[in-house]
């Protein structure tokens, strides 16, 4: 049973994961429009009375930890004979889900510099805001920050989640 439930919220996690990855490279595509455009095309823009769309889109914990934590904290878990597969779990739910909590706690912490930078500057006009380099700056370590969390989910997390879905189906079969 735990094992089936485990393998639920996996499943879970994976679709969680594959959201939090369209929206890093939505935003992410967004902000380097952002960071590209000229002192020109800013002019054009003000003149205009347009604005630049910032978007907005924190990030916070998307894996699923209670019915692990639960199993774990009864000493169920240890119940699981496969130790190659115990050892798995452990490293996912230990090294892997804080890994992405961290880096999401990261990137939301240079996404609040960004609106600090902003409320900062509310003052001037978008153009004399998006051509500041300390803005600017700020922007691009967002962005690097977002391409990290991408290679955060996509080459670990996600991996291993995909891995211990299998698993767990072979050790369901058996």
């Amino acid at each position: 049973m735990f094992l089936a439930t485990l393998k639920n919220d996996l499943q879970n996690d994976v679709k969680s994961i594959d959201n939090e990855m369209e929206a890093y490279q939505k935003t992410n595509k967004s902000y380097e429009k952002i960071l590209a455009l000229t002192t020109s095309q800013l002019d054009s823009i003000y003149k205009s009375k347009n604005k630049v769309s910032f978007p907005i889109h924190s990030h916070g914990q998307i894996l699923n930890i209670g019915n692990y934590e639960g199993f774990k904290s009864s000493g169920k878990i240890g119940y699981i004979e496969n130790e190659e597969l115990k050892q798995k779990i452990l490293n996912y739910y230990q090294i892997f889900v804080p890994a992405v909590n961290e880096v999401n706690k990261m990137y939301n912490d240079y996404l609040f510099k960004c609106f600090d930078k902003e409320i900062e500057n509310a003052d001037k006009s978008e153009k004399e805001l998006y051509s500041d380099p300390k803005y600017k700056k700020t922007l691009e370590y967002l962005v690097k920050l977002g391409n990290n969390n991408l290679r955060v989910y996509n080459e670990n997390t996600k991996p291993l989640a995909v891995e211990l879905i299998k698993e767990i189906d072979k050790e369901l079969n058996k």
